[in-house]
């Protein structure tokens, strides 16, 4: 074979996170893989469980084909700090993300090298389809979709512009099926430490390279779905205070990295405009659009911790800049004072349920 044709070198890095609990799964997975020559990574990012010694064990006794790096940090870098760590210690031209509580299929490494290979080595982002599956392994009713276009075709080109990707993020990227040229980094240099998004802010840096993703069909990784997950936002709340105050503090806390990723995606896009990687107009397009959702994000993180009278002005500020209707009717029923709204939401569910013959789950106002 020659030099030109011969397989290179991929990375598969499991990065994970006081998840001791599954992430034995997770490695053997990633030692399970029948791609060659691959090295795989083992990043824990300082748990504060049992995460890291499992991995230790685990690579002390691996005697597979494949090259095991061991890294644990120091100190914890959060997820877009991790992800950089990875990256510095990586070798190959793809990187296959990993999560340390999801499971990817033995031919993973090996499919999105065949992808690829077909597209002639050029795809800077390769996803794939996902099973779902609860913290226990069953698999579940699917909750988010990566193709939202049916296909036939096993492998499928998704073309997007740059300024779409913004609106609502579709195509959907799993970050725990995504796989990644390491041009993305040469390119653009790490990700901001503080991002949490990664699987947003890597494909929109593949779109204003490429200008694509390419998606496989085939279900490459058990996606696991379960309390501890970063950005599983609650689907049905319970009838209490304390998860009441939850969903307060998932929305704060997403506006805010909601935030932190406009502004990744506004210093790529100027490091492209820079480049010249993308078109004058459609630079300016993109800008403008992310320029708005990043101060959509900030005003509505300074309207939750708002006394009244500002939350009305944030409010009224919002509406005239064309806040969109969804986040509208979020921001609208909290004008009113936390508190109270807790706990009127608290009686309306439980005066709903009374009327439907149901009973709480729990009285208690905690």
């Amino acid at each position: 074979m020659s030099a030109s044709f011969q397989k290179p070198l991929l990375t598969f890095a499991v990065g994970a996170y006081n998840q001791e609990r599954f992430v034995r799964e997770a490695v053997e997975s990633a030692f399970a893989q029948t791609y060659s020559p691959l090295e795989i990574i083992l990043s824990d990012d300082c748990s504060k469980d049992r995460t890291f010694e499992i991995m230790r064990e685990m690579a002390a006794a691996y005697r597979g084909p494949h090259k095991i790096i061991l890294n644990q940090n120091p100190v914890r870098k959060s997820i877009g700090g991790h992800v950089n760590r990875c990256v510095e210690l990586s070798h190959g031209e793809i990187i296959l993300s990993a999560a340390g509580d999801d499971i990817s299929s033995p031919e993973r490494a090996a499919r999105v090298f065949q992808a690829w290979e077909e597209a002639e080595r050029l795809p800077v982002s390769i996803h794939s389809d996902t099973i779902q599956i609860d913290e226990n392994g069953k698999r579940i009713e699917r909750l988010y979709q990566a193709s939202e276009t049916p296909t036939d075709l096993p492998i499928t080109h998704q073309f997007v512009k740059p300024r779409d990707y913004l609106e609502n993020f579709r195509p959907l990227v799993f970050g725990a099926a995504h796989a990644y040229s390491r041009r993305l980094f040469g390119a653009f240099g790490g990700l901001p430490e503080e991002v949490l998004h990664e699987d947003t802010a890597i494909p929109f840096r593949a779109l204003l390279l490429s200008g694509r993703f390419v998606y496989i069909k085939e279900p490459l990784v058990k996606y696991r779905l379960h309390g501890n997950n970063i950005f599983l936002a609650p689907k049905h709340s319970r009838l209490d205070l304390k998860s009441l105050e939850k969903e307060e503090n998932h929305l704060r806390h997403d506006c805010k990295h909601r935030r932190i990723a406009y502004d990744s995606f506004l210093a790529d896009l100027e490091s492209a405009r820079r480049q010249g990687l993308i078109a004058a107009t459609d630079y300016e397009e993109t800008k403008s659009r992310a320029t708005v959702l990043r101060r959509h994000y900030a005003m509505m993180a300074e309207f939750l911790d708002a006394s009244l009278p500002a939350k009305c002005r944030i409010f009224s500020r919002l509406r005239q800049d064309g806040l969109d209707p969804q986040n509208r009717r979020i921001l609208a029923r909290r004008l009113v004072p936390q508190s109270f709204v807790l706990r009127f939401r608290l009686a309306w569910r439980y005066a709903s349920l009374m009327m439907q013959g149901g009973r709480p789950a729990n009285e208690s106002a905690n």
